[in-house]
């Protein structure tokens, strides 16, 4: 952050509540930042090892939407920016950093998390199209506490704009959004993009009949159909010179 040009300062923790981890500013402006870092199951990892040593193969199948367990993190974080700063007064950023073995695919849940992705196809499209905030996600859920996320992992970086953000036109506006602007997520931007759609809907987020319709009508399409993705991948041991 102090290579953009923020000043940073590490907020003191207190015994008593749980704070954020760092106050970055620029001039007037303020931002509130909670880091998070994920990384490998541990007790997954264990498994796969007995299984591989047994000189079988691990096959996985991940799925790369939204999942409970990132939400429960981001939240967590928002609260501890919430507490710290009730009246709102600076920006509340959540940076989310992946690590370990599936670091980008644990990257890309995150990003689904977030906005709630979705991808859907039509008999009237020939590919697969994103819809935004389609499912629950952490951005509606705290569209009044979270107006950003930085999400990264290696040596990747991007800023993802909570674009429900009670004070999203101030955040376009930022030094950070300006500075971050070459890996920037903002569904707003996107909206021209024939491949992304906005689910900019205040339906429950468990109703997805209900979500298709309101998108069927707003993009004139005859059908949508949601398909969940996933990740296939093996491991397995091999052997060099006599040893594993």
């Amino acid at each position: 952050m102090k290579e953009i040009g923020l000043e940073t300062e590490q907020i003191p923790s207190r015994s008593d509540e749980k704070f954020p981890d760092i106050i970055a500013k620029h001039g007037k402006e303020q931002y509130i930042v909670e880091l998070k870092i994920k990384s490998d199951d541990l007790e997954e990892l264990k498994e796969e090892e007995a299984v591989l040593r047994q000189g079988e193969i691990v096959h996985k199948e991940t799925p790369t939407g939204p999942r409970n367990r990132l939400y429960a993190i981001i939240s967590d974080g928002v609260k501890q920016m919430v507490t710290y700063d009730r009246g709102h007064n600076a920006f509340h950023i959540i940076w989310l950093h992946s690590t370990g073995q599936n670091a980008a695919l644990l990257n890309k849940r995150f990003h689904a998390t977030l906005f709630g992705t979705q991808d859907l196809i039509s008999v009237q499209r020939k590919y697969v199209t994103t819809c935004y905030y389609f499912k629950e996600s952490s951005f509606f859920s705290h569209r009044y506490e979270l107006d950003g996320a930085i999400l990264t992992y290696e040596n990747k970086l991007q800023l993802c704009v909570n674009s429900l953000s009670s004070i999203y036109q101030s955040l376009t506006q930022s030094f950070l959004y300006r500075n971050l602007s070459k890996g920037l997520c903002d569904p707003t931007i996107l909206t021209g993009n024939a491949n992304v759609m906005i689910a900019d809907c205040d339906f429950n987020r468990k109703g997805e009949i209900k979500i298709l319709k309101y998108l069927e009508d707003k993009y004139a399409l005859r059908h949508l159909q949601a398909i969940n993705m996933k990740q296939f991948s093996g491991k397995t041991l091999l052997s060099n010179n006599g040893s594993t």
